[in-house]
């Protein structure tokens, strides 16, 4: 029994959540005043992890007497907390500009590429040429297709001089 449950707690102190919390507790205490000065300038910069792990220590700091914080400390913790980065980071101007110049460029390509593939790359039908068409026409008053409203029917009422 006691050789069971010395394995569970030896198992307890190797498990993965137990390393990962000692290396973010090493982290924390490794984060020096030299890497939270100029935080403004270096945190788009700086890795996810460092980010989380200056955060942490932040918060962790914070909770105690914010009167003990350093000014570095409670510049870093206004900037995390407030600072214009990420989603709170100002737009560019010129954006705008970017973003129509780009849209316009690939309509002109695409509608450029429309037209050469209509006009070089599909062959015209030859039931589009005047010649089909008129032989066409010629055959419907030849047959008599359509007496009242297709092409025979306006040849009809010429002939016969009726309208309706």
């Amino acid at each position: 029994m006691f050789a069971s449950r010395r394995l569970a707690v030896s198992a307890a102190r190797t498990s993965p959540v137990r390393a990962a919390f000692a290396r973010q507790q090493s982290t924390a205490a490794a984060i020096t005043p030299a890497a939270l000065s100029q935080i403004e300038t270096r945190w788009a910069k700086l890795p996810e992890c460092e980010q989380g792990a200056i955060a942490d220590f932040l918060a962790e700091k914070q909770k105690g007497d914010w009167k003990k914080l350093t000014l570095e400390e409670k510049r870093a913790a206004y900037f995390i907390a407030y600072g214009p980065y990420g989603a709170r980071s100002p737009h560019d101007p010129a954006m705008k500009w970017k973003v129509l110049l780009w849209s316009s460029t690939f309509v002109g390509v695409s509608l450029g590429m429309w037209f050469y593939w209509t006009k070089e790359v599909v062959p015209e039908l030859r039931t589009h040429s005047p010649e089909w068409k008129a032989e066409e026409e010629r055959r419907a008053i030849e047959n008599k297709q359509n007496p009242y409203t297709g092409t025979y029917a306006q040849y009809r009422h010429a002939i016969d001089g009726k309208s309706h």
